[in-house]
This record gives structure tokens, C-alpha cells and sequence, in this order.
């Protein structure tokens, strides 16, 4: 005959803490991994913020470094580059734009899935034969909005023009 052992198996009570343990671990374990999920989210929604806000910046320096006459304010900057073309960047719907035609026709500089808050212009040493040389400081508030997650970045720096006004 078979003689069975009364204490062998699981009794309900062990089966119960085992599989409730179980939960735990795998709650702990998707929490975390939905924490990782949405922090990347964040880092990519940021990086696309910061990539569309200094590729708009670098823009403007490239041609603001060779400019003259400088008029503008909040929102928006006209001036002459260096192939004598006026040019104006300016803010409209969230989106910074650039004319390159004297306002007849402008191009989005930033990307749909950023929102431009605010672009402001601030012109020291425009004036001709002040002396000095001329320097824009932009400032620029931007948002994205990527996955349901929003990066907010403010952005200042100052350019100086390559030659004084004349």
C-alpha cells in the first residue's frame, strides 16, 4: 500500500499568500516600468522643445549677424540681411515665422508640435550712427506637447551684429 504524507502539497492559505505576493511583485514591477515609460516621454517631448527653440535661434543669428536696420519689438523683428533682402520673423498662432520677402509671404521656423508662448525682440545700438554696435536680445517661451506630455522652455540670448549701423 501507498502510504500518502499529510503535509505534503500547498494548503489554501499558502496557494493565497503566494499568489498575493505574486500581484505585488508584478504591480511594483509595472508601476515602475510605467514611471520609466512616461519619464521618457517627458525627455522627448523636452529634447523636441529645445531642438525646435535653438534651431529658430540659430536661425535668426545667422542672419542678424549680418543685418542692418533693425526695427521690431514684442512678437516680431524686420531688418535688411546681407543679401539685401528685408526680413521678418515674427510670431503668429504660436508659430515663429519668417519672411524673406518684406512680409509678402511667410514660412513656419518652428515645428507644429511646438507652441511658441512669447517672442520678444529687444534692439540695443540700432540707431544709425550712434556708434555702437548693434544687439538683439530674443527671448523665447516655448512648449511641446508629444504623448499627452508637455516640456516648457524659456530661452534668452543676446546677438550682435557684425557691423554698426550706418
Amino acid at each position: 500500500m501507498n502510504k500518502t504524507n499529510k503535509n505534503s502539497g500547498l494548503t489554501l492559505v499558502e496557494l493565497v499568500v503566494a499568489v498575493g505576493i505574486f500581484g505585488l511583485v508584478v504591480t511594483v514591477v509595472f508601476g515602475v516600468f510605467g514611471l520609466a515609460l512616461t519619464s521618457q516621454r517627458r525627455i522627448i517631448a523636452l529634447k523636441n522643445v529645445e531642438d525646435n527653440a535653438r534651431f529658430s535661434i540659430e536661425l535668426m543669428a545667422r542672419e542678424i549677424r549680418t543685418g542692418r536696420n533693425f526695427s521690431g519689438g514684442i512678437g516680431s523683428l524686420s531688418f535688411i540681411n546681407a543679401k539685401s533682402e528685408s526680413v521678418i520673423y515674427r510670431l503668429n498662432s504660436n508659430v515663429i515665422e519668417k519672411s524673406s520677402d518684406g512680409g509678402i509671404s511667410f514660412l513656419p521656423v518652428t515645428g507644429p508640435e511646438t507652441i511658441i508662448d512669447y517672442l520678444n525682440f529687444y534692439l540695443a545700438g540700432q540707431a544709425a550712427g550712434d556708434g555702437l554696435q548693434p544687439r538683439i536680445t530674443i527671448t523665447i517661451g516655448a512648449t511641446s506637447r508629444i504623448n499627452n506630455q508637455s516640456a516648457n522652455l524659456k530661452v534668452q540670448t543676446t546677438i550682435s551684429g557684425r557691423f554698426l549701423q550706418s
